[in-house]
């Protein structure tokens, strides 16, 4: 009887467990369209999963919380002052470094990660080699606050790829550093780095490619509005999916997976740009097949 009594118990302080929900506050320190998608999404894929979180949103920190995701720079650096773990949504590669000398602790004991916004290094590679398999010199701007360009590099030349980089010294010298890139390149490969593309030169950028005849791959869909020839990216809904992904291992072992790039994306085309560059480019969607199969055939994941 005793012993009955005893695997009773085991069984509802295991269902209990079961039922009790993981705690996940998403804080949200600034507004902003992609910020606000993102919350919906979360929620949204969390409910289509029927996982058990019992998700808050807040613009401050927690009282409590078993999960604190961080959406965005801001957030991420509040998140710092937090005794939570914290998963960093929505945030560059280079934002996030800045951010690392003061998060040693918590990445020591695995509880503070991040998905980036940014796309591996191969992923934006492979846009290139699709789009634009005749291409083979690719300009690329960067400054002292451009994230670290070794796994760029290195992807360029597994694919035969020739990267001139030409450093910005200032803003005033922004026309003479690109019209030198220009006269190197076939195609000018932006990158998320404020200080060279920001709202007030990514009007004299685009413009300055143009009368070249010289097209930029971008690095979000805005830039491919503006006038950028095709941009591979993760949207919101994307990134969200991943992030519960990421809560519901939390949930199970109670540690967070490394850093990681996003795992799906989508791409871009201004078919507009392409005709006036007189450039041949196929469609979206099949962009993104050939990637996928560039991915498989190169034993990526």
């Amino acid at each position: 009887m005793k012993r009955y009594l005893f695997v009773i118990a085991l069984l509802l302080l295991a269902f209990s467990a079961q039922a009790k929900s993981l705690r996940v506050t998403v804080l949200l320190a600034e507004e902003g369209a992609s910020y606000s998608e993102f919350a919906r999404s979360f929620a949204a894929e969390a409910a289509r999963n029927n996982l058990s979180l019992s998700i808050d949103q807040t613009s401050s920190l927690p009282q409590e919380t078993d999960l604190l995701v961080a959406v965005g720079i801001k957030s991420a650096a509040m998140a710092l002052n937090s005794r939570f773990p914290v998963l960093v949504v929505l945030v560059s590669k280079a934002g996030f470094v800045k951010l690392q000398h003061q998060i040693l602790d918590h990445l020591e004991n695995n509880i503070f990660s991040a998905i980036y916004l940014d796309q591996p290094s191969r992923r934006q590679v492979d846009l290139i080699t699709v789009a634009l398999p005749n291409v083979k010199n690719v300009g690329l701007f960067v400054s002292a606050q451009s994230a670290d360009m070794t796994s760029l590099r290195k992807a360029m030349t597994e694919s035969r790829l020739v990267l001139h980089e030409q450093q910005l010294e200032s803003d005033e010298t922004l026309h003479r550093d690109l019209h030198s890139l220009l006269q190197k390149s076939e195609i000018l490969f932006a990158i998320p780095d404020a200080q060279i593309y920001n709202s007030s030169t990514m009007r004299n950028i685009l413009l300055e490619t143009y009368r070249s005849g010289i097209p930029i791959i971008g690095f979000s869909p805005a830039y491919v509005r503006a006038g950028a020839l095709c941009a591979v990216f993760s949207t919101p809904e994307q990134i969200a999916k991943q992030a519960v992904s990421q809560a519901r291992q939390f949930a199970e072992s109670g540690r967070l997976s490394a850093i990681q790039y996003p795992s799906e994306f989508e791409v871009m085309v201004n078919p507009q740009v392409a005709r006036s560059l007189g450039i041949d480019i196929k469609d979206a969607a099949t962009l993104v097949r050939q990637m996928n199969a560039a991915t498989v055939a190169g034993g990526r994941k």
